[in-house]
């Protein structure tokens, strides 16, 4: 079964070529090759490269800063796409996008933008993000990381944990707090560079995903320029928060693309594995699952594309949407992961397939971008009046 049989409500002519054009990529260079990445423990730089090249690392960026200039819902049929493929390709696309590129395009200089924006948007440099900290997790506000201005430049202390490609970047975003007496209203971004004095990029040896390149930053007296501060002291809660809201969209999206590719796998090896002289197909529990799947999947792309939608028509902040999004997708990844892990059997968590992969990166798009519990309490809190967009 493939998901153009269904349904596919307003995409245009535009949009449905890109994910033609996206889906033969994936197909063709990277699910040939990934899992040689993955046992070699090695980054699929040569992959980034032909993405770069596709305009892949610049898709909302506007031309004039050398992007691609595509809406949203096309940005996230694109992550969604190569998320079917590979999720550290697809982890790339997205942090660059979403948490650098977007942050730069809004809050930037127009020298910032030329100097970092333009680069990164064609592709000739990488991007990360350093948010989570060792002892904070989701707890943003309460930023353990210091900056104290001396002279023209910004030092700053502290670290930051399970940043992915970080050791592949040319161009980190990082946050800290210029005053933690101040909580949110301290944080402060900041743009560093590769070979930034004081910084250190340490490896952070994983159970899975070691093709990721997930590493610890350290921040030892490390001494950013006052040029590369982004925006204004103490704005950059407000940053953050912009940020995320579009990470969250293209996080959601990769979580469709890898819950579809939980599906593709399921009906292929349900055709295949026969048992009681009749493929497990035909076996009602098998197809329940499979039901399941494909029902949440489709509801979870639904409210993916609701939300790309909503930042086309101009509505910069959709943290209730993204949210809903966010979760939503993800525990329906996660749940489509597990029910390919049953139907696979024993087969399920062999190098021979693809899914016992799965089981831990879908993992992982339950906990980035903000856990799933935090999401749920931060749509309750929409919802009771505690909190508003």
């Amino acid at each position: 079964m493939q998901y153009e049989e269904l349904i596919d409500f307003g995409l245009t002519d535009e949009q449905k070529m890109v994910r033609k054009a996206a889906r033969a990529f994936a197909e063709k260079e990277i699910l040939p090759v990934i899992d040689r990445y993955e046992k070699e423990g090695r980054f699929p730089r040569e992959i980034v490269e032909k993405v770069a090249k596709l305009g892949y690392l610049g898709v909302i960026v506007p031309e004039e800063y050398g992007g691609a200039g595509m809406d949203f819902v096309s940005y996230g049929i694109i992550c969604e796409e190569i998320a079917r493929a590979d999720w550290v390709t697809a982890s790339v696309i997205s942090v660059q996008n979403s948490l650098v590129e977007s942050s730069i395009l809004n809050f930037g200089t127009e020298e910032q933008k030329q100097r970092f924006l333009v680069p990164l948007a064609q592709g000739k440099k990488l991007a990360a993000a350093g948010l989570t900290e060792p002892g904070g997790g989701s707890d943003l506000a309460n930023m353990m990381s210091t900056a104290k201005l001396e002279g023209d430049h910004y030092v700053l202390n502290g670290s930051k944990v399970f940043i992915s490609h970080a050791s592949h970047a040319d161009v980190i975003l990082v946050f800290a707090s210029i005053n933690r007496d101040l909580k949110h209203k301290g944080v402060t971004a900041f743009i560093l560079e590769k070979g930034t004095p004081g910084l250190i990029i340490n490896p952070i040896p994983m159970h899975g995903l070691r093709r990721g390149d997930i590493c610890e930053l350290v921040f030892d007296g490390c001494r950013v320029p006052h040029e590369n501060l982004l925006g204004k002291e103490g704005e950059g809660f407000k940053i953050l928060g912009a940020a995320v809201d579009t990470g969250r969209f293209s996080v959601a999206s990769r979580c469709v693309g890898q819950a579809q590719a939980c599906i593709d796998a399921s009906l292929k090896y349900a055709r295949e594995r026969t048992a009681f002289d009749q493929e497990i197909g035909r076996f009602q529990m098998i197809q329940q699952k499979i039901a399941d799947m494909i029902t949440s999947v489709d509801a979870a792309r639904l409210l993916v594309r609701r939300l790309g939608q909503a930042k086309d028509a101009g509505l910069r902040r959709n943290s209730l949407e993204a949210s809903i999004a966010k979760l939503f997708a993800s525990d329906a990844c996660m749940k489509a992961v597990q029910d390919a892990v049953q139907i696979h059997g024993g087969y399920g968590l062999a190098e021979e397939y693809p899914i016992g992969r799965f089981l831990f990166e879908g993992k992982i798009l339950q906990i980035g971008e903000g856990t799933n519990e935090i999401h749920r309490m931060l749509i309750a809190e929409y919802a009771l009046g505690y909190r508003r967009q």
